[in-house]
């Protein structure tokens, strides 16, 4: 190896160190990343088993003790029910993807499209109450 080999080797190596993030600011931006939904309830499934079978269909039930969300994927959509009904918005967030807002009606039902694929979450915002965030959830 030359002197100019070993230059550029010695400069890359100090290039790369001078990029490098360091752990601390990472564990920094991984805990403020975790408090974004501080102000949200979370929404849990109900069943132990997850998502039940019915038909083709898929259909969950979240909760949070408070607002009940059922939620069933279709063919082409992801239709759901706020309980207890109250109009808002609600926001479906994929891993992969990006996000899909809808409006939930007074009565609370919802539809999202299209169908997410992979991890997706839900965030409610109702008219009136906290916002519920549900768990990851995949189809």
């Amino acid at each position: 190896m030359t002197d100019d080999d070993r230059l550029l080797t010695d400069l890359g190596a100090a290039v790369k160190a001078a990029a490098a993030v360091p752990e601390s600011f990472l564990a920094a931006g991984r805990a403020a990343f975790a408090w974004r939904t501080v102000d949200a309830d979370l929404a849990t499934l109900t069943e132990p088993a997850g998502a039940l079978m019915r038909g083709a269909s898929r259909v969950w039930t979240l909760s949070t003790g408070e607002v009940t969300i059922e939620l069933e994927a279709t063919e082409d959509a992801l239709v759901g029910q706020v309980t207890p009904p109250a109009a808002g918005s609600i926001e479906l967030t994929g891993r992969d993807a990006g996000t899909v807002t809808a409006p939930v009606d007074e009565l609370g039902w919802f539809t999202l499209r299209p169908l997410p694929t992979g991890l997706f979450r839900l965030r409610l915002t109702p008219s009136i109450g906290s916002p519920v965030v549900t768990e990851w959830l995949t189809l």
